[in-house]
């Protein structure tokens, strides 16, 4: 994270840049250290400044409460247009979010800039899979008609470009541009790709990630004609070029410690 975290500043000090996840990235292996490991990870998005991301089958299996507890130290908004749950409808993230990205900074608030709406929408298949019992708690309703709801709202908003973070898999993230229209870019969560990768789906942008932790995929979008013009790049190399960033540096180190003394003490309460 700490070499990411430098080219992300890299990147800031040119122009406007937001960072998202799709989902998935509560990683809650079967280790002892899990809980522990995730603190250490969501101190990393909050001090990389991570603006949004989505909800999928590891968000869910770490349990609602303990997630937004995170989230919210964290400071990034966490989105699901299609998971309820079923005490009482409650939903474990909001369902959209409009994010202001460029401009010019004034007294009275900052002008310009264009406004990113950005929902979440997962695969129901793949939340139910997870646990038999999920289904006893939440619900996730048809992502195309969550999606057709969100791009709705985030039009009426005024939103100059609509993202969508898709925990469904290629397939799925490809037909889901087909038929909701009004969708910019989809960003994939369920990774099939070893590159990130792009495809134009009429006038929608789909986006796959490549490999976790290798990749580091860039989407710049550039207006032409009032239109947005879209591409994709993967900057995993050029971030494992990039000098840590100190603070970055200096968390992990402090993980690696504390790791290894947990480690210790571990192995002496199993002798």
């Amino acid at each position: 994270m700490a070499r990411w975290a430098s080219l992300i500043d890299k990147r800031r000090a040119r122009h406007p840049a937001i960072l998202l996840d799709a989902g998935g990235f509560c990683n809650t292996a079967q280790r002892s250290t899990a809980a522990f490991d995730l603190d250490y990870f969501f101190e990393g998005m909050r001090m990389i400044g991570y603006a949004a991301a989505g909800i999928g089958s590891d968000e869910i299996r770490f349990g609602r409460k303990h997630l937004l507890e995170r989230v919210d130290r964290a400071g990034f908004e966490l989105l699901s247009a299609n998971i309820y749950g079923k005490d009482g409808g409650e939903m474990p993230g909001a369902k959209h979010t409009v994010i202001k990205a460029g401009g010019r900074r004034t007294l009275i608030g900052t002008k310009g800039g264009v406004k990113i709406g950005v929902f979440s929408v997962a695969l129901p298949l793949l939340i139910h899979e997870i646990d038999p019992n999920i289904a006893l708690y939440y619900d996730v309703l048809d992502p195309r008609i969550a999606a057709l709801e969100a791009v709705s709202v985030l039009k009426k908003k005024g939103c100059d470009l609509i993202i969508a973070l898709s925990y469904q898999g290629w397939s799925k993230s490809l037909a889901l541009a087909e038929s909701v229209e009004g969708i910019d870019i989809v960003i994939n969560g369920r990774r099939e790709h070893t590159r990130p990768t792009g495809k134009k789906v009429g006038q929608t942008t789909v986006v796959d990630t490549g490999i976790r932790s290798i990749s580091l995929t860039e989407v710049f979008v550039e207006w032409t004609g009032g239109s947005p013009r879209v591409r994709v790049r993967e900057s995993g190399p050029e971030a494992k070029e990039m000098k840590g960033r100190d603070d970055l540096v200096e968390l992990e180190k402090r993980y690696e410690r504390e790791l290894e003394a947990r480690g210790i003490e571990d192995a002496r309460e199993g002798s």
